[in-house]
């Protein structure tokens, strides 16, 4: 596999889903660090207006991401993955559940009109999704998880929690210890939150991943036939290996913490 084949984002639905899954298999192993990004239709429990986010505890905010997770399907997940041989790939899984025609409640009118516009083919996923159950149980026997990588994600309580809550196939944990307990076994205790870590770099190194990305001149990769889980993924993967080295030691700060539960 020439390098720029392994770099661009490798789109997975339900017919390539064995093909892919066997590179994936052979790659995983050797991973040492990866990005995650969920995509999901929006948030529709806000928590109690009279309150700022800010001013709610982390348990308050943890209960807002558990009641969303619950009434709520993922519609992609997208990994990016480094190898110790210095390799780049991607893989954005489109998955089966959320039928854009039906679930009408569960999602939020706004965020499915902006997935629209990014590329994500809503109406392919109910026939031509991955089931999330084949996608856990890939994962699990692909050497990926645990606490051989270093993980890293974007503002990324809720991607986390709907990843805990897919490779569980259960609902999440009633409290926030219990989550965060749940992600160190599925993750390892390497996870770590790029909002976090650009924040400690520049606190004007805000806003947007593609924003965090240009402000820290992280070179975007062109990939014009992604959607934003593989794209978003791979901007993660880029921006922590950059503020990883930016910040030396001092990313150990941030180590195990999710910006969504600790208040930036």
């Amino acid at each position: 596999m020439d390098d720029d084949a392994a770099a661009a984002v490798r789109s997975v639905w339900a017919d390539n889903f064995e093909a892919e899954s066997a590179v994936f298999r052979q790659i995983a192993p050797h991973a040492t660090h990866v990005a995650l990004n969920v995509q999901y239709p929006g948030c529709v429990v806000r928590g109690d207006a009279q309150k700022r986010h800010y001013d709610m505890t982390a348990e308050e905010r943890y209960q807002v991401i558990h009641a969303n997770v619950s009434l709520l399907k993922p519609l992609q997940v997208g990994l990016a993955v480094r190898t110790g041989d210095g390799g780049r790939f991607a893989w954005e899984f489109n998955l089966r559940g959320f039928d854009v025609a039906s679930d009408l409640d569960a999602r939020d009118p706004d965020s499915i009109a902006y997935l629209a516009r990014r590329g994500v083919d809503l109406a392919r996923l109910p026939g031509s999704g991955v089931h999330g159950h084949e996608l856990r149980w890939m994962l699990r026997d692909s050497g990926l998880l645990g606490a051989r990588a270093s993980w890293a994600t974007f503002a990324s309580a809720f991607h986390v929690g709907y990843f805990a809550a897919m490779m569980s196939g259960e609902e999440l944990p009633g409290d926030v210890n219990a989550f965060m307990e749940v992600v160190r076994q599925l993750l390892g205790p390497s996870v770590y939150d790029v909002k976090l870590l650009a924040r400690q770099h520049d606190r004007r190194c805000v806003g947007a991943l593609s924003h965090v990305v240009k402000q820290l001149g992280v070179a975007q990769p062109d990939e014009p036939n992604s959607t934003p889980a593989g794209t978003g993924s791979t901007l993660a993967l880029l921006a922590f290996e950059t503020l990883k080295e930016k910040l030396g030691a001092d990313a150990e700060n941030h180590r195990g913490q999710l910006c969504g539960l600790q208040a930036v």
